[in-house]
């Protein structure tokens, strides 16, 4: 299968079977009338065992589309990364999908499941009395584009870490707020808004940017799917809870 072609949106015909393979779990789908059924088949599962689910209404089309965790991510990488004073540190990580499969035009109301491809631990960022639930990942932090991480099993994000204090930065765990990021494709890759985050010393609040669209450094380029929670709805909100500790807490 080509890579990336799945995404989208797919005319229901009345009547009509349909079968997909999302990384290496199986859909199948049958329009008939006004009822959609559907199974989803884990790798080692065969389609034919798996639950029969319904959907009741009316919907000329469906839409199967990739989304990021629903929640912060917190990062560990895999070899450990300290940042200089006054120094950039330009990178890449590697961030799980999901995905979502929508009957009729993609609004959160018309979302008839979402599936994880990678199960995520989950992880406590911040103080015991003032901090979040995440998933925890353990990634690499590449300056340059993996190969192996090409295609549909990854989306790809661009992280910018200005260390603008007078301290090294030890990145122990890092917080990146999956649910503000946008996902590009161009057939070959998928990858996310660039991440901003300047760190201002270890009591300080970071301040934390999202940029408006894809890099211009990879061709032909097109929205694949839209932020969970689209960076300009929420901006005092995100504000009021930026990250606190990028080092160890």
């Amino acid at each position: 299968m080509e890579k990336l072609k799945i995404w989208g949106k797919i005319p229901l015909k009345k009547n009509s079977n349909y079968e997909f393979v999302v990384h290496n779990v199986r859909l199948q789908l049958n329009s008939n009338s006004d009822i959609l059924a559907f199974k989803i088949a884990a790798p080692d599962e065969e389609i034919e065992d798996a639950e029969l689910n319904r959907v009741v209404g009316r919907a000329p089309e469906m839409h199967i589309l990739p989304a990021l965790p629903d929640r912060t991510l917190v990062l560990k990488p895999k070899t450990n990364l300290s940042v200089l004073p006054f120094t950039t540190f330009k990178f890449f990580v590697y961030l799980p999908i999901t995905f979502q499969l929508y009957a009729g035009s993609v609004k959160a109301e018309n979302m008839v499941f979402e599936r994880e491809l990678k199960h995520l631990s989950s992880t406590w960022f911040g103080e015991p009395n003032d901090g979040e639930l995440c998933y925890a990942l353990y990634t690499s932090f590449d300056t340059e584009i993996n190969p192996e991480k090409k295609g549909n099993d990854f989306v790809i994000c661009p992280i910018e870490i200005a260390n603008n204090s007078k301290e090294i930065l030890e990145i122990k765990r890092l917080a990146v707020r999956a649910i503000h990021l946008n996902i590009y494709g161009n057939g070959n890759i998928m990858i996310s808004n660039k991440v901003k985050i300047k760190y201002n010393g270890y009591e300080t609040l970071s301040d934390v940017q999202f940029t408006k669209s894809a890099t211009s450094s990879i061709p032909n380029l097109k929205q694949v799917a839209q932020a969970r929670v689209p960076e300009g709805h929420a901006i005092f909100k995100r504000s009021f809870q930026l990250i606190r500790h990028i080092t160890q807490f």
